[in-house]
């Protein structure tokens, strides 16, 4: 799974760098920011396990890539968020799933290093889990609303029926993970390891 994940990481970044040379052949200063910031976004995970000597499950690593690739770079910097009406909707349901996942690994290996009960520590995760996916959909519309304002883009569509429609996909994510969780509560589920 390591060797899956890193191909995916090079040909997920090698079809940004090929796409950011034509951006700046074309001078689409913008896209060409977003492009960088899917790179940067992309390779976070990486330094922060060699960083911590830590080990995301590969699976989700793998989603959170991809995740990452058709939020920033397709969606930004290609404006899949213009030519398909239903791009938005879809990565916000998605990624409540993502952070309601990426709470929980954290909640748990933070649980687990604290050797606590591992059913109460799975219930307490699990609501973490639902909380940080909400909050950081949240943020991603406090985000858009700055980046309206300041700089007279569009995030936010239609005003408060874009930005509720969002939170409410966001939190649909979350509480469809949360289920998962629950129909898994007795199967090991993949956490974050030490290397």
């Amino acid at each position: 799974m390591k060797r899956l994940t890193f191909w995916l990481y090079v040909l997920l970044s090698v079809t940004i760098i090929l796409a950011g040379f034509v951006e700046i052949l074309q001078q689409q200063w913008a896209s060409l920011g977003m492009s960088l910031l899917a790179l940067v976004f992309m390779t976070l995970p990486f330094l922060i396990e060699k960083r911590r000597n830590i080990q995301f499950p590969r699976i989700f690593l793998n989603v959170f890539l991809l995740f990452l690739y058709a939020s920033i770079f397709l969606g930004t910097a290609n404006h899949f968020y213009y030519r398909f009406w239903w791009w938005d909707k879809m990565l916000h349901s998605l990624s409540g799933l993502i952070f309601a996942d990426l709470g929980y690994l954290m909640a748990m290996y933070l649980q687990r290093k604290e050797k606590k009960d591992v059913d109460f520590s799975r219930w307490v995760s699990a609501l973490f889990a639902f909380c940080f996916s909400v909050a950081s959909g949240a943020v991603w519309e406090i985000y858009e609303y700055t980046m309206d304002k300041t700089f007279g883009s569009r995030y936010q569509g239609f005003g408060i029926d874009d930005t509720m429609t969002d939170i409410i996909c966001d939190t649909l994510g979350a509480l469809i993970f949360g289920l998962f969780l629950f129909y898994l509560r007795k199967r090991k589920i993949k956490v974050i390891s030490k290397n």
